[in-house]
């Protein structure tokens, strides 16, 4: 046997030398950095299987319309699972009928209306839709649209739709001349209406003839007027409204002992026309705001709404703004308001007074106690 050489005269190894701890670390940071295996097997057990319910609720869905009576067969947190997994894209006959669900009324119409604003509306998703969407119908109706043509019938669909969820319409634009008593008769809840007739986006194509009502217009609005029974707020601004457009209207208006709102701002009303619409102030009717803003009456057509507000107890709001009634016709209303008790509002800025007219202010601030 051979002998092993001695390890006396050599120096013992340290354990802990520089060049042991470094290649140490190296070897240790390599194994970190190297990337995990992956197992196949491990990613399908995260994946949480769907129960069986779920399983059902989604076919539900699916199948919505063809299941009748989903209130009673569902508990609540099953019917709201179904309602939040329901396609969008549902027709309206059946969504108005089958679906009363704020959530998923406020997911279809943030889909297509991001800046809706559901406190104009009610505060009800369902109402915000269906009169959206009609606004926005009625606005995109061409000049020359045919009474039996697949636009109108189209358009009769989506009113007979929206009929009981519909409470008040503001078309911002309505290019057509046709007669919207199909509308109104279809509406039974309709309670206030704003239109503007004409085209706000022309470019080249700009025509006289489209902007404003037409004598045709008024007398199909006076109809509609006449006959509704839950209309309480009318809004024609911007409709180039004169005198004789006014003693068309007025026979709608004339009959509308439920309107409180009347706005005729941005118009063509003469000295004529405030005399006529100053009837609206008698005590027969309930009229709380009047608008007549930026028109054309002077002092005389001033007098005669002064003299009706003299005994009116429902007026509270007069806009007088952008008129020519200068002082005559201010004085004299003046001298009219010092016995009224219920106007609160009164806006007569920009309708050249002078200080003539301060007299007849100050005795009538003085008696008038109910102007804020």
């Amino acid at each position: 046997l051979k002998r092993r050489p001695s390890l006396a005269g050599r120096p013992a190894a340290r354990v802990g030398r520089p060049g042991t701890r470094a290649a140490m670390t190296g070897a240790f940071g390599a194994m970190k950095q190297k990337p995990p295996i992956p197992f196949r097997a491990l990613e399908k057990v995260r994946v949480r299987p769907q129960s069986l319910v779920q399983v059902c609720l989604k076919r539900v869905a699916e199948n919505f319309l063809s299941y009748d009576s989903l209130e009673k067969k569902l508990q609540r947190k099953q019917l709201e699972d179904v309602y939040a997994m329901l396609d969008l894209g549902m027709s309206l006959p059946e969504a108005a009928n089958r679906i009363a669900d704020e959530s998923y009324w406020k997911r279809r119409t943030q889909s297509k209306h991001r800046n809706a604003q559901v406190e104009k509306h009610g505060m009800s998703w369902k109402q915000t839709f269906f009169e959206l969407e009609l606004q926005e119908a009625l606005e995109r109706l061409p000049v020359a649209v045919e009474l039996g043509g697949p636009e109108m019938e189209a358009l009769r669909l989506q009113v007979q739709a929206s009929r009981l969820h519909v409470f008040q319409l503001a078309i911002a634009q309505f290019p057509s001349h046709i007669d919207l008593s199909f509308l109104f008769d279809s509406m039974p809840a309709l309670c206030s209406f704003s239109i503007t007739f004409g085209n706000k986006r022309l470019g080249m194509d700009y025509e006289r003839a489209m902007f404003g009502m037409k004598i045709s217009d008024a007398q199909h609005l006076a109809r509609n007027i006449r006959v509704s029974q839950t209309l309480v707020s009318l809004s024609l601004p911007c409709n180039m409204i004169d005198d004789e457009l006014i003693k068309v209207l007025m026979g709608g208006l004339s009959y509308g002992h439920m309107l409180t709102h009347l706005d005729l701002s941005h118009n063509k009303i003469g000295d004529r026309g405030a005399r006529r619409l100053a009837s609206m102030l008698d005590p027969d009717y309930c009229l709380q705001a009047l608008d007549l803003s930026d028109n054309l009456i002077h002092a005389n057509g001033c007098m005669h709404l002064g003299a009706h507000l003299a005994e009116n107890m429902t007026c509270s709001s007069l806009n007088l703004r952008l008129n020519r009634c200068e002082d005559n016709g201010v004085s004299h209303m003046f001298q009219d308001l010092c016995a009224n008790k219920c106007l609160k509002v009164l806006n007569i800025s920009c309708n050249d007074l002078t200080v003539r007219c301060l007299p007849y202010m100050n005795s009538m601030i003085s008696e008038n106690s109910t102007l804020t």
